[in-house]
């Protein structure tokens, strides 16, 4: 009877919505120190928005709901910027809208779909404590095939969007087209398996207004085929099985495309319960790419059993191999490993022993000094050094670009490397282009070693005691045996010998309030052949865990981190100090505020940053009002970059 009742030519069924208003300031200025008789430079940009948001959704449907379902909203956005840098201050006021809709057909049916198309204007936090404000268009389609019209359920979705946008020190352009078709089966009780192939171009102008921006176009196309089973009288094995292929391919304007990247692999896994007390395991993965003149296959395999004859006793054996092909390398390894881990109890606490082996064989045969790598995938953040994935890096073939490879960004500018041993590592420089926490693509080139063979044997015990959950101790120590065979490496084979002592304690206190105090202490002594170093790092923190007086909770956290290598240029002597403090009061009022510094003497330049952030928000019934402000304040040397952002919200639902 009820569904008779729906049978209408149009009825709405819902109307919801929210009018917000909004501010935000946003505002960075950085600092250039000076050369000989040359000054130092300051430069300063920011924005600064005021809107009035009016938004209205509204549910209804055609005929009947499981026929024809409409969810279509909008609204008007009254804004007020400005944009100023050292030579330009730029006024701007107009009318924008935001609009959504979307069509679902025969939402209950096996075969079901959707269409929509939006038009948004959402402010975005795209690094810490800076903001974008954009304009985004999408549109787009899905589809469904379901049982009982197919026994393999297939899902389709398409999609077409704009992003623009333009924030202080950020300009924001890509087009971006995605299709997904994805098919999955079931067999019951011995498990599923899904195929999906998945495929996008993107063109983009984004990157920083500092540096010149040329357009790229980038394709992706990838197809996936993972199959997972349990089988056995016990269901205690476990089978998964993985197939991937991959094309990657960049075009950038005004100049030589870069060769298309194709990858391809199969990853096979099966993990087999015996019993309570033996488990095995075996592995097995193949990888393959291509791109220009770079090329590798790599066939690598393992296998071993897990033995636990007694609670307190487990021992674990294996077997592992892999052979790598590349135009430049080629490399065989074979080893074997085991490890044994004993727990006993003692009258205070508990004890546990484990000594881990393994000892490999090694042959490499080189057909060129250096080989190369493309695209490789860091994020930089702060000013923390990251460590690149190869080893004996050739630095001068090294190129850095943005994730769309829009931009290249300039050593000495927006960057800086540090070799450390064998370890070339990159840093931001805080004047430049990078943002904080931005993902990069480094190209470069690194050497091979030679042609050689050798074997290594490593080796490592730990002793730790644990006394409940409240104290911790422990001692490691790791050696590295490597001994040449035959041939003459490029670069020294590294001996290793590293002794590792640490603390940890965690006290709950009964005072007025709960609290707990806590810290941990570690000191390492490593000696090896390519870059030893001496590293003693330190940590103390007290927390409340109820309402300190009735007035919420306070944590204050201090650090201390020294590394020292024969080059004191590497080095680190970092401090910092954390303070935080979070509050719920009546009425619907939550509070916090978070203080962070750090301090690194270590190096050959010295390195500060401090972060402030407050956050207030009361909600009450539909109403929300919200207080943000963060404070960033970076040094590097004699350059300085701070920032500073402030949003104030009222929003009101109905």
């Amino acid at each position: 009877m009820s569904t008779a009742q729906e049978i209408v030519p149009f009825k709405l069924t819902g109307v919801e919505g929210y009018n917000t208003i909004r501010y935000m300031r946003d505002q960075f200025v950085t600092g250039q120190p000076g050369s000989g008789s040359t000054p130092g430079t300051s430069s300063r940009m920011g924005q600064s928005d005021l809107r009035e948001e009016f938004f209205l959704m509204t549910h209804s449907y055609v005929y009947h709901p499981n026929l024809l379902s409409l969810d279509i909203g909008g609204g008007p956005i009254l804004q007020r910027g400005t944009y100023v840098n050292d030579s330009d201050e730029t006024r701007s006021q107009g009318a924008l809208y935001n609009f959504t809709g979307r069509a679902t057909f025969l939402r209950d049916k096996p075969y079901r779909g959707s269409v929509f198309y939006e038009h948004l204007n959402p402010t975005l936090n795209v690094a810490p404590g800076q903001v974008i404000t954009q304009e985004n268009t999408r549109y787009g389609a899905d589809f469904s095939l379901l049982a009982p019209v197919t026994p393999v359920p297939i899902y389709m979705d398409a999609t077409r969007s704009h992003f623009q946008g333009r924030g202080a020190d950020r300009v924001v352009d890509d087009e971006i087209s995605r299709f997904n078709l994805r098919a999955s089966r079931s067999f019951g009780a011995l498990g599923s398996t899904q195929v999906q192939y998945q495929a996008s171009q993107q063109t983009s102008m984004s990157g920083s207004p500092n540096l010149p921006i040329q357009s790229s176009d980038s394709s992706n196309q990838g197809l996936s085929v993972d199959s997972r089973f349990q089988f056995g009288s016990a269901r205690q094995h476990n089978l998964t099985n993985l197939i991937m292929l991959n094309t990657q391919a960049y075009t950038l304007q005004g100049q030589n495309p870069i060769p298309e990247r194709r990858d391809g692999r199969m990853f096979l896994d099966l993990r087999s319960r015996h019993s309570n007390e033996l488990q095995s395991f075996g592995f097995y993965n193949y990888s393959s790419s291509t791109q220009g003149e770079l090329s590798s296959v790599v066939n690598s395999a393992s296998a071993g059993l897990n033995y636990t004859p007694r609670p307190d006793l487990t021992l674990g054996a294996g077997l592992h191999g892999d052979d790598s092909q590349t135009k430049q390398l080629s490399a065989n390894t074979r080893g074997v490993d085991g490890s044994v881990r004993y727990q006993k109890a003692l009258p205070l606490g508990v004890a546990t022993a484990s000594y881990a082996v393994r000892y490999d064989q090694r042959e490499q045969t080189a057909a060129a000094a250096q080989t190369g790598v493309v695209g490789e995938r860091i994020t930089l953040a702060g000013t923390t050094l990251v460590a690149l994935g190869h080893q004996h890096v050739n630095a001068g073939t090294l190129v850095v670009s943005n994730a769309t490879r829009t931009q290249t960004y300039v050593e000495g500018h927006d960057y800086v490397l540090t070799l450390i041993g064998a370890e070339t590592r990159v840093q931001r420089l805080i004047g430049g282009s990078i943002l904080d926490g931005q993902e990069l693509l480094i190209d470069y080139s690194f050497d091979v070693g030679g042609t050689f063979a050798y074997s290594q044997a490593d080796q490592t015990l730990n002793l730790n005691w644990g006394l409940l959950n409240y104290f911790n101790a422990y001692v490691r120590r790791f050696e590295s045996d490597p001994r040449l065979g035959s041939g003459t490496p490029t670069y020294a084979l590294n001996i290793v010998r590293s002794d590792v002592f640490g603390a940890r304690t965690d006290v709950p206190l009964k005072l007025r309030v709960e609290t707990v105090v806590g810290g941990s202490v570690e000191r390492e002594n490593r000696r090896e052949t390519i870059s030893p170093y001496r590293r003693d790092a330190r940590d103390i923190y007290f927390q409340t865990e109820d309402p300190f007086f009735g007035f919420g909770n306070i944590r204050v956290s201090s650090r201390r981190s020294r590394v020292e290598y024969e080059s004191g240029a590497q080095n680190v002597n970092l401090q910092g100090y954390d303070l935080r403090y979070w509050a719920r009061f009546r009425l619907g009022v939550d509070l916090s505020a978070n203080y962070s510094h750090e301090t690194d003497t270590g190096g050959a330049t010295p390195r500060r940053r401090s972060i402030t952030s407050a956050k207030a928000q009361w909600r009450y019934r539909k109403l929300n009002v919200s207080f943000d402000l963060g404070r960033t304040l970076e040094t590097q040397g004699e350059a300085t970059r701070s920032r500073a952002l402030v949003q104030i919200m009222a929003r009101r639902e109905f």
